[in-house]
């Protein structure tokens, strides 16, 4: 097994006792399958505890970018330079497109497309990346236009938009009232009471569970699988995973390739290879690639629960990364 794992353990546990996050769920491993899984603290903290396993599942956020819609995107669409609305995907899939960081849409009487069309254009397009939740609701969007189903794309246990409420146990909760939302959107809380196995992401809620940019919900052992079947091109061919994890973004401001992010140098990234790719999510949710060294690197917080508290949750992510990368271990069980 693999030797860091105490060591992590310790360190996630250190974090909790100062109030960084309430749980946390790590998977780490090689393209062959996990090395080493663990999880500390409370899946639940109020009103009640909840002990987090290795069997709970945690609300994904952006991570629903890269794994789900960027695949069902890069699958479908025949052409990413073709247009959708005006928008090119290539430029939607790297933040590109000159759309603004967030709306409220759910707030708007339109729908969400149209709302995009009309109030999400900030700046001229190509000239900078800008990290936008909007991009990818109107790449979901698209998909709907286009008849194709928004699901994951590959059956794996515990990885699931809209989890049933039998679930519900197994389930990390997250914000008390969508406060932070509240505070952004200038404008009362939309939902109030726990957010517990439903999305906390408003856009996606009010959507129905997912709009593209968050939704997915699942275990860090689920995530990690998806994760492989990216490094071992089960869900798309070779070339078209390499070409979706290189730097389309070169001479910007960002580093990004179809939907994932690469290094920058932050806190989170320094120690990565530049062919190295990840995301991150809102909720306290991470995953990084590190194709040099074989590792793929999962970890998994529910940080705005109860509240959306800030944290350094870049600190933290950059010491998992280092702590994850010290031990070139065999997996100890197939995946």
């Amino acid at each position: 097994m693999f030797q860091c794992g105490p060591v992590i353990d310790s360190f996630l546990r250190r974090e909790i006792d100062v109030g960084s996050f309430a749980s946390a769920a790590y998977a780490i491993g090689s393209s062959r399958g996990i090395i080493a899984e663990g999880a500390v603290g409370n899946a639940v903290a109020v009103p009640f505890r909840v002990r987090a396993t290795v069997d709970t599942i945690y609300d994904c956020a952006s991570l629903t970018k890269p794994l789900i819609t960027t695949a069902l995107i890069l699958r479908y669409v025949k052409n990413i330079d073709d247009k959708y609305y005006g928008f090119a995907y290539r430029e939607l899939l790297t933040h590109t497109s000159g759309l603004r960081a967030w709306l409220p849409l759910y707030a708007y009487k339109a729908d969400y497309r149209d709302t995009i069309l009309k109030e999400g254009p900030e700046y001229k397009r190509g000239t900078k990346v800008v990290y936008s939740d909007l991009n990818f609701i109107l790449l979901w969007c698209a998909l709907r236009d286009l008849k194709f189903e928004f699901v994951v794309p590959m059956k794996i246990a515990d990885a699931m938009f809209n989890p049933p409420p039998l679930l519900r146990p197994r389930i990390a909760a997250t914000e008390w009232g969508q406060r932070y939302e509240a505070k952004m959107a200038n404008r009362p809380a939309p939902r109030d009471g726990l957010i517990w196995g439903e999305t906390h992401d408003g856009n996606s809620f009010f959507a129905g569970g997912t709009a593209g940019n968050a939704g997915l919900f699942a275990t860090a052992r689920a995530i990690f699988r998806l994760a492989q079947a990216w490094v071992n091109a089960e869900v798309l061919p070779r070339d078209v995973v390499q070409e979706a994890t290189r730097n389309h973004t070169a001479g910007l401001d960002d580093a990004r390739g179809y939907g994932w992010q690469l290094p920058t140098g932050s806190e989170a990234t320094s120690m990565l290879s530049p062919r190295a790719f990840g995301h991150t999510g809102f909720t306290g949710t991470s995953l990084w690639i590190e194709p040099d060294r074989d590792r793929i690197m999962v970890l998994l917080t529910n940080r705005v629960h109860p509240c959306a508290a800030p944290i350094n949750i870049q600190r933290i992510r950059g010491k998992f990364h280092r702590l994850a990368l010290q031990s070139g271990e065999r997996p100890s069980r197939p995946q």
